[in-house]
C-alpha cells in the first residue's frame, strides 16, 4: 500500500509541475511578440525527483508482484507502460540538452526557424503525452491481462497525434501578431486560451516589448538634445565677483563708531 501511495505521489508531483508550465504558456497567447522561456530549475528538479521516485517505487512494485505471481510481467499493459517510461526518460534528456537551451535564447516564436519548431514542439508534445498516458495506464486496472498490446499502442498513437497537433496549434497562435481590436475567431480563441492559462483572469495586459539597445540609445540622445540651454550651467563664462560697497562722500553721515573719510 505504501509503495502504491509513493508511486502515485511521484506521478502527481510531475504532473502538477507540467500542468503549471503548460498554463504559463497558455496565459501568454493574448500578448504580442511571445517568447517562451524554459522551465526554471525548481520545476526541473521537481520533475527529476519525481522520475527517480517513479523508478524506485515502480521497481519495488514489480519485484513485489513477481513474488506474488510468476507471470506478473506477462501483462501487456505493464509491458507497454515500462516501454513508455523508458521513452519518457530519453525524451527528458532531449528536453534538457536540446529544447531548453533553444528556448533560453529568448527568440520570439514568430521568428523561429524550422529547426526550432521541430526541436521544441515535438519533444514538448511527446513529454506531455507520455506523462499523461503513463499515469492513465497506472490506474487502468481493467486492462490488466485483458487488453492486447496492439490495441493499447493504437490508442497511444492516436492520442499522441492529438497532442502533437494541439502543441503546434498553440505555438502557431503564439506566433501570430496580436490585434486587440480584432474580433476574428482566432483572436477570440487566443484570448480564451489565455484566460484559461491564467485560471480565469480575463483582464490580461500585454507585456510591453522591451526596446532594443539602438532604440534606447537614440531615445537617450533625443532626450539630451531636448534639454533647454538655460537649465545647463554656463561653464565657459567666469563667475563675476560680488560688487564692493561704494565709498561714502565727505560730509555724509557715517555709521556710529567710525570716522568719515576726508
Amino acid at each position: 500500500m505504501l509503495l502504491l501511495f509513493g508511486h502515485l505521489l511521484a506521478a502527481s508531483m510531475a504532473l502538477g509541475a507540467i500542468v503549471a508550465t503548460d498554463l504559463r504558456l497558455l496565459s501568454k497567447l493574448s500578448q504580442d511578440k511571445v517568447r517562451i522561456a524554459p522551465p526554471n530549475q525548481f520545476v526541473t528538479r521537481i520533475v527529476m525527483v519525481a522520475l527517480l521516485l517513479l523508478y524506485a517505487t515502480g521497481g519495488a512494485i514489480v519485484l513485489q508482484g513477481l513474488g506474488e505471481r510468476a507471470d506478473y510481467l506477462d501483462n501487456p499493459k505493464l509491458q507497454v507502460k515500462i516501454g513508455l517510461v523508458v521513452l519518457l526518460t530519453l525524451n527528458a534528456f532531449l528536453l534538457h540538452y536540446v529544447t531548453f537551451p533553444r528556448l533560453a535564447r529568448g527568440r520570439r516564436v514568430a521568428r523561429w526557424h524550422l529547426a526550432d519548431w521541430i526541436l521544441v514542439a515535438v519533444p514538448v508534445a511527446t513529454s506531455n503525452f507520455l506523462w499523461m498516458f503513463v499515469a492513465f495506464l497506472g490506474v487502468a486496472r481493467a486492462w490488466n491481462y485483458t487488453t492486447p498490446m496492439r490495441d493499447i499502442l493504437e490508442i497511444a498513437a492516436g492520442l499522441y497525434i492529438v497532442a502533437q497537433v494541439g502543441v503546434f496549434a498553440i505555438l502557431a497562435t503564439a506566433a501570430r501578431k496580436v490585434d486587440p481590436e480584432s474580433r476574428g475567431w482566432a483572436d477570440r480563441l487566443a484570448r480564451s486560451l489565455a484566460a484559461v492559462g491564467s485560471l480565469g483572469r480575463s483582464d490580461l495586459v500585454a507585456e510591453p516589448s522591451r526596446p532594443s539597445s539602438r532604440r534606447r540609445r537614440a531615445a537617450d540622445e533625443a532626450a539630451a538634445s531636448s534639454v533647454p540651454a538655460t537649465s545647463l550651467p554656463a561653464a565657459s563664462e567666469p563667475s563675476l565677483p560680488a560688487p564692493r560697497p561704494a565709498l561714502r562722500l565727505v560730509g555724509s553721515r557715517s555709521a556710529p563708531g567710525r570716522r568719515a573719510v576726508r
